[in-house]
């Protein structure tokens, strides 16, 4: 959760560590501190920030400074002081900064100013990414953590951890950075100190996320193109700072919720840049809020101070956690090209709309509209992206990150001189109790040889995983129960050997037993397998119960309940004795993904046990044969037999995009379409089936805002030939006849019985899943901040023996964060057949393996 959090926003700073200075405490007229005010020297990039008492030390080399000190919310207060070879004590009295009521004149226009400023910032926001083309920085980061409770349960074994309810803890970290124009970021995290284990190096994998992006973190910036659509903005005064006039804006949300912001931000006057803002949004249940200060470095506005909060809990934890960060930057190359313009607004510029290059526009002081700007700024970023043959326009990022081979092994006189944030008395008291800690666990070690293994009866049910040495790692045996009228109580176990070298090469072995109590029978499978992050290639074999349906749509944990407790077994079972070789390649140019398997099966019918029965028998049900009711063939029994099946498979992703992590591309959700193709052969020279299959499948996931998504998918498909197959060669569908439904909840029907419509010809189906931000509850903030969303979903099937069949349903998604409730209505043509009450959740439960 830690790195989701990290990721909303960047900064950094330079650190130099002098023997003389300044140090005292920021604090208001009434002699209040002013927790991680701004300091930083004027005229220079050179900064550092207050601790949260208020407190400051910055080591500076002799000599004549102004020091420049900020606060949102207060005046800016300048410092001239003489620095010699010894600290000097100032403390610093900040008041409060009025502002001006009155509009500020912006503009020939009778517009709103708060609307005419946010169109202007709002254009000049690709403008302000691109001015940068380089620089280089480090980075002081702080991150404390306050649990203020603890489920009962875990409160034992978390102490002897070190964290307790009330206890503070830390993480440090200092990190030098270089940047390179479009988004190439060099890191190297140079020492790093952690309260609760100092082996461990900080998360400091910083991702650029600033406000001038569209979106940070997944939330609508004020300054994306669209935030009109989400936002309205009010207009509060404006004040004055180091010779600007600087707008605050007010940021009012159309629906507060998760995916937009609250709160304030604040614009300079003519450059249309960020001075600071004060903004807040929520995620799963936890309030968030972040503060951010920016300063002029050789003309160009880059934030310098950095406060985040997070406050609030989640499944019986809850706690506060801070983290900020000091910015320093050291060279910094600006773009001459990009030099400050004016931007007006579009009604006074439509005869200046004009083809060209931004630079060549910008150079000659032209005057242009706020869309030309940014349709400028694009072709300009799109030109730079150019200026570097490495870097594809499917990157989004790239970055490099180094831990340095000391950075968890410097003492407190190095961190002691480096830190340019004071530490509190409550801070300085979390490393002494945490050294205390650390020392006895050394000290048990040494009377106590650990086991290498660690194994707990609790990892045969939970699973856990052991390191071996030599990039050996074995995952602890899983052992687990469930039940079905085929086989009775059936006892699984599973467990995996992975071996890897190089970055991303790997090799493995997974066996896995399954015992059938009812039929007295011991049967598993070995896989093998080997590959890289592009590549997999496998071997595996053995027998198994298999459902009809490939797919397994019936999954093992609620199949136990229905046939325990509700009186019907949902799944179907051959007997499949089967070896099988597969090949992956995966990313083929950035957007093709291959598949191919081969596969032989010995097919073998199986009934139901005779003494089988449900815990509660019901008249209602009861255990229905083994053998699955269809509508295109009326006896789906078969005699045992062998086949042989070649199957190809394509994935087409045109809109693919990726961020690379170490010279590693890791690729990221899917932005468009997805396209789909399936072909599936039976080799009648190898066996008694043959056919010809083919499927085309499109599917989309369309942000339509805030919280607010459009799934679907299209798939139709039939066998162009056949002489020979049996019913688990059929078409099936992932359907559901059980109140509790998991899995995927756009491409599962809800109410469709698993096989009855299987089909030997030709089908067509489509899925849609809206996920909505505003529909009826959710119109409720107190709803919608718990982080409950509301969907409609409709699912239709099409085959020769179905005519028309539709669902239509109503729910509820992420209730209590992990569940989900929908009303579903099942139609045949337009007559409604009945209405049901499907519960869920999209977590895999009891998921089997093949």
């Amino acid at each position: 959760m830690t790195r989701t959090f990290l990721a909303l926003f960047f900064v950094c700073f330079c650190t130099i560590s002098f023997a003389g200075g300044v140090r005292g405490r920021v604090q208001t007229v009434a002699g209040e501190s002013l927790p991680y005010a701004g300091i930083t020297v004027k005229g220079t990039s050179q900064g550092t920030m207050a601790n949260e008492e208020g407190v400051y030390a910055f080591s500076l080399l002799p000599g004549n400074y102004i020091l420049v000190f900020q606060y949102l919310g207060f005046r800016t207060q300048e410092l001239p002081l003489t620095i010699g070879e010894d600290f000097l004590e100032k403390n610093v009295v900040m008041e409060v900064q009025a502002l001006n009521l009155s509009e500020a004149v912006i503009g020939d226009l009778k517009e709103d100013p708060a609307t005419t400023i946010m169109k202007k910032t709002i254009a000049k926001a690709k403008f302000h990414q691109l001015q940068v083309r380089s620089y280089s920085a480090k980075v002081y980061s702080r991150a404390s953590a306050i649990a203020t409770n603890i489920p009962s349960l875990l409160q034992k074994r978390l102490k002897k951890e070190g964290i307790e309810e009330g206890k503070a803890f830390l993480n440090e970290s200092v990190a030098e950075i270089t940047y390179r124009r479009p988004s190439t970021y060099k890191q190297k995290i140079l020492s790093t100190r952690n309260s609760l284990d100092n082996s461990i190096p900080s998360p400091n994998e910083f991702i650029m996320a600033s406000l001038y992006n569209p979106k940070v973190a997944g939330t609508i910036s004020p300054l994306s193109p669209k935030a009109f659509g989400y936002y309205r903005f009010e207009y509060e005064g404006y004040f004055e700072d180091q010779g600007h006039i600087v707008n605050k804006i007010k940021v009012v949300p159309k629906a507060y919720g998760e995916g937009v912001f609250k709160g304030s931000i604040n614009i300079i006057e003519g450059l249309w840049a960020m001075h600071s803002y004060d903004l807040q949004t929520t995620t799963s249940g936890l309030e968030i809020s972040a503060k951010q200060i920016f300063n002029p470095i050789q003309k160009v506005w880059l934030p310098v101070n950095q406060q985040f909060k997070l406050e609030g809990g989640y499944l019986g934890f809850s706690g506060l956690f801070k983290y900020l960060v000091s910015v320093n930057y050291g060279s910094l190359d600006v773009d001459p090209n990009l030099r400050e313009e004016v931007v007006i607004n579009d009604r006074m510029a439509n005869e200046q709309r004009q083809k060209g290059k931004l630079e060549d526009l910008i150079q000659e002081q032209k005057q242009f509209s706020s869309k030309a700007f940014r349709k400028l700024s694009k072709e300009y970023a799109k030109d730079r992206i150019r200026e570097d043959p490495t870097v594809s326009s499917r990157m989004v990022r790239r970055d490099s990150i180094v831990v340095d081979s000391m950075a968890n092994k410097r003492d407190t006189t190095y961190w002691a001189e480096l830190r340019p944030v004071p530490l509190t008395p409550l801070e300085v008291k979390s490393y002494a109790l945490q050294d205390s800690i650390q020392l006895m666990k050394e000290i048990r070690q040494e009377v106590k040889k650990p086991d290498s293994t660690n194994f707990k009866l609790k990892h045969l049910v939970l699973g856990n995983s052991y390191a071996l040495g030599g990039r050996n790692y074995l995952e602890s045996p899983v052992v687990s129960l469930n039940y079905n009228s085929v086989e009775g109580t059936a006892l699984n176990f599973l467990t995996e050997w992975k071996k890897r070298w190089g970055r991303t090469s790997y090799v493995l072995a997974s066996p896995y037993l399954r015992y059938s109590v009812g039929r007295k029978r011991l049967y598993g499978t070995m896989l093998l397998r080997t590959g890289t992050r592009n590549w997999d290639f496998s071997l595996v074999g053995g027998e198994l119960a298999s459902q009809y349906n490939e797919e397994d749509p019936v999954e093992p944990f609620p199949n136990s309940i229905a046939s325990r407790f509700f009186d019907r077994n949902l799944v179907k079972l051959y007997q499949n004795q089967f070896a099988k070789a597969d090949v992956s390649v995966r990313n083929v140019e950035e957007i093709l993904d291959l598949y191919g398997s081969f596969e032989v099966q010995k097919r073998t019918e199986l009934f139901n046990l005779p003494d089988t029965k449900s815990w509660i028998p019901s008249e209602s049900y009861g255990y229905l044969p083994n053998r699955p009711v269809n509508k295109e063939l009326g006896n789906t029994g078969f005699d045992p037999h062998t086949v042989g099946l070649l199957t190809f498979k394509a994935k087409l992703k045109p809109w693919a995009r990726y961020i690379v992590r170490n010279g590693l591309k890791r690729y990221l959700p899917n932005r468009g379409p997805i396209f789909d193709m399936t072909y599936k052969q039976g080799l009648a020279g190898i066996g008694e089936v043959q056919y010809s299959f083919v499927e085309g499948r499109f599917s989309h996931d369309a942000v339509l805002g805030p919280r607010s998504l459009l799934r679907y998918s299209v798939s139709g498909g039939g066998f162009v030939s056949k002489s020979n197959l049996y019913f688990m060669d059929f078409k099936h569908f992932m359907g559901n006849e059980f109140f509790l439904q998991i899995g995927d909840p756009v491409n599962n029907f809800r109410m469709l019985p698993y096989y009855q419509y299987s089909t030997d010809s030709w089908f067509v189906q489509g899925h849609a899943y809206w996920i909505f931000q505003r529909l009826l509850l959710t119109r409720l903030e107190l709803v919608r901040l718990t982080g409950v969303k509301e969907t409609i979903q409709i699912h239709a099937l099409k085959t020769p023996s179905i005519g028309y069949y539709t669902e239509l349903g109503y729910g509820l998604d992420d209730v209590l964060r992990i569940g989900r409730i929908e009303v579903i209505g099942q139609f045949h043509g337009a007559k409604l057949q009945a209405i049901g009450l499907r519960i869920g959740t999209s977590i895999q439960v009891g998921k089997g393996r093949r």
